[in-house]
């Protein structure tokens, strides 16, 4: 009965997504065009800078103010330059941690480098940069928002704070394309909340239908 069950539900997750034209991960014995370059790709580099570096922690909760952040240059080149001399072949860089400050001009929030001591578009510095040294670049970015969205706990919030994440993600889409399409996107923070309020299926959806090749991890498990 069990294994019925299990059938029908795959069977009927299949005829929704045929009927509204859904991208759904393809199970496979093999790697995919995408996990291939992924593989070939073998060594990246995480650029983890943001408001926190401001305050020497690694997490915080959204309470410090946008102008604590303020280096006095971003030699975004410089960055991506020692990643490739090092033998990297891309890098990930953290657009948005925990605490919700955004390393870009974001239209939905003043939690951002517009706000800030130094106003720079990091996102787009490094993209350039990255398209430069022909070094591929990948995102992160945190679905725990502890500004956007501190209150965890309260379901009736979801919606808004989802459709918030997919606004952003199109930012960072619209930003970084210019330059080269993304490799890959990472999602951590997910643990805050039951895996089925996050908006995943959403979030692949956006990416897959506007970058195809693009790997997406998604962690929802603490």
């Amino acid at each position: 009965m069990r294994k019925f069950l299990l059938l029908l539900l795959a069977w009927s997750m299949a005829c929704f997504a045929y009927a509204q034209n859904i991208i759904l991960p393809q199970p496979s014995t093999e790697p995919s065009e995408s996990q291939r370059k992924q593989i070939e790709r073998k060594y990246g580099m995480f650029i983890h800078f943001g408001i926190n570096t401001f305050h020497d922690e690694e997490w915080t909760d959204g309470s410090k103010p946008a102008p604590s952040y303020a280096p006095a240059n971003i030699d975004a080149d410089q960055w991506v330059r020692a990643a490739k001399d090092a033998g990297m072949r891309y890098i990930i860089l953290v657009a948005k941690h925990h605490e919700g400050f955004c390393l870009w001009d974001s239209k939905y929030t003043d939690y951002d480098v517009a706000s800030s001591g130094n106003k720079t578009n990091v996102i787009e510095e490094v993209a350039k940069a990255c398209k430069k040294h022909g070094i591929g670049l990948g995102l992160y970015y945190s679905l725990w928002d502890r500004k956007a969205n501190a209150d965890v706990k309260d379901w009736k919030k979801d919606a808004d704070y989802n459709k918030y994440m997919l606004n952003q993600l199109n930012e960072l889409i619209d930003i970084t394309e210019k330059y080269a399409d993304l490799v890959e996107f990472w999602f951590d923070g997910g643990w805050v909340k039951e895996s089925y309020r996050w908006p995943v299926m959403d979030i692949y959806q956006l990416i897959k239908s506007r970058i195809p090749g693009c790997q997406v991890g998604i962690n929802t498990i603490p």
